[in-house]
């Protein structure tokens, strides 16, 4: 069952229920609570009627009970003396229900030595009114009028001396009547009730269900990873909170999507590099392995010139150095992503004073004008060893490539690190692939200098691991070439 009808039959279930028990304490309850008050209320009145009469005179009595009878609509019997005082309450059945009148009967019976004469009173009032009129008459009986249950309480007084006894009882026939309405009552206020709470349980179920359907409808576009999936919801109960919730949980994944392709992209594209230098790397070894081979063969077979082993031996000697390194180059290549080595903060002038030494003495060798300034060198944090790698490349190449007599600098600025070199520029074209493995821009020049094609690969790779942005670009005046580290 889904949570909209299951969350109407609930509330109505239990609306109903609690209509029902308030009906039934009403039906239960409603008798006793009402008697307890009326016995209260006769109990205090009571208690003026006999300070009254204590206060006052035979004359009084007959109107005092009348005032009470009115207001409690209860009978009373006053004996004092040889004196007998009865009101008693009925209805006239010869009114219309529309119109109904109550009577009173008074009887005052006075014996004494001379005559043993009854005196008898009618007083007719309006119960909404506490006038008195009196008339002398005769006893109108009330069939019925003491059929009913009935609270009688019985109090002494003393009136001018004489002790008096007042009896007041009260019919319980309202209470009975008044249970009867409600009784009659219930099929409506039954219906009435289950009809509002049918109402409110649509309202109810209706407002608690749109949230969770609203957040079941978003969630289901976001199984489908759509990007502008959101769950709207504003409120500040707990539908908000979730709604947030699960928005933050959605942002969070998309982020990590994201991170996963941007992880993917970089690995496909470190495989590829990978699957690039092998093959590169394959086909620079090949070429000097082939040439050893070739001329091992013809000197085994002692054929035409190589019959002079004495020259074609150091030749081969040469080659298989050669080869030998760029093996070694190969493997410190392929090893630098799995160089572990502690970072360390340290000034930039010290890490490169560690390594720029080699390449002054060379470059004093070839009359190179040789300019550092380090006047604005700054501290750095990173793995000195791996960094002194790429510095290392960076000024060999540097000073490998300046041309003779020309000017060599290594200075500070802002957070960079420059190193420039005069030569002749290198073109648009050939800095798109300087980070090619084995890439020469001028193979004949680079064979003489001993370059392998490895030196801005490894510097590539290296800063890249260390996250730093770099740059480099021809100079214009003068003519060089411009590498620039920015820490």
């Amino acid at each position: 069952m889904k949570i909209f009808p299951k969350t109407f039959l609930y509330t109505l279930a239990l609306l109903v229920l609690i209509a029902g028990i308030a009906s039934g304490l009403i039906y239960k309850l409603m008798p006793g609570v009402y008697t307890k008050q009326k016995q209260d209320d006769l109990t205090t009145k009571t208690d003026q009627l006999v300070k009254q009469l204590e206060a006052g005179k035979r004359e009084d009595i007959v109107g005092l009970m009348g005032s009470f009878a009115a207001y409690t609509q209860s009978n009373v019997t006053i004996n004092i003396g040889e004196d007998e005082y009865s009101l008693i309450m009925y209805s006239n059945a010869a009114e219309s229900e529309e119109n109904v009148t109550s009577y009173v009967t008074i009887t005052s019976n006075t014996v004494s030595e001379k005559s043993d004469s009854i005196t008898m009173a009618f007083i007719d009032y309006d119960s909404q009114s506490k006038d008195l009129e009196t008339s002398e008459g005769v006893i109108v009986s009330a069939p019925g009028s003491f059929s009913d249950p009935e609270e009688t309480m019985q109090h002494s007084f003393t009136m001018d001396g004489e002790l008096g006894t007042l009896t007041v009882s009260m019919t319980f026939a309202p209470v009975e009547e008044a249970v009867g309405a409600i009784v009659s009552l219930l099929p409506i206020s039954i219906l009435l009730c289950v009809v509002i709470a049918i109402l409110f349980s649509l309202l109810y179920a209706h407002a608690m269900t749109k949230p969770i359907k609203a957040i079941s409808d978003e969630t289901r576009h976001m199984t489908l990873l759509e990007r502008n999936a959101r769950c709207k919801i504003k409120s500040k109960d707990e539908f908000g909170e979730l709604a947030a919730n699960v928005n933050g949980l959605y942002e969070n994944l998309l982020s990590t999507i994201d991170s996963l392709e941007a992880e993917l992209k970089k690995v496909a594209v470190a495989e590829k590099a990978k699957t690039d230098f092998l093959r590169a790397a394959s086909h620079e070894l090949k070429t000097p392995a082939t040439a050893v081979s070739v001329i091992i063969d013809n000197m085994i077979l002692e054929i035409g010139k190589y019959k002079n082993h004495g020259e074609w031996l150091p030749k081969c000697k040469e080659l298989v150095d050669n080869l030998s390194d760029k093996l070694r180059d190969i493997l410190d290549a392929s090893h630098l992503e799995d160089v572990a080595e502690s970072w360390v903060t340290e000034s930039l002038e010290t890490l490169c004073s560690n390594v720029i030494e080699p390449y002054l003495i060379i470059a004093r060798a070839r009359g190179l004008s040789l300019y550092m300034d380090w006047s604005a060198s700054f501290s750095v944090t990173a793995p000195p060893r791996l960094l002194s790698k790429a510095l290392s490349n960076i000024f060999s190449n540097a000073v490998q490539y300046t041309a003779p007599g020309g000017k060599f600098s290594v200075y500070c600025k802002g957070r960079s690190l420059i190193v420039e070199n005069e030569c002749a520029s290198i073109t648009e074209d050939q800095l798109s692939r300087l980070y090619e493995p084995f890439y020469r821009p001028d193979a004949s020049r680079s064979r003489e200098t001993g370059g392998n094609g490895l030196g801005l690969y490894i510097v590539e790779t290296i800063l890249h691991r260390l996250e730093l942005d770099y740059r480099f670009e021809p100079m214009k005046s003068p003519d060089g070439m411009r590498f620039t580290i920015f820490f």
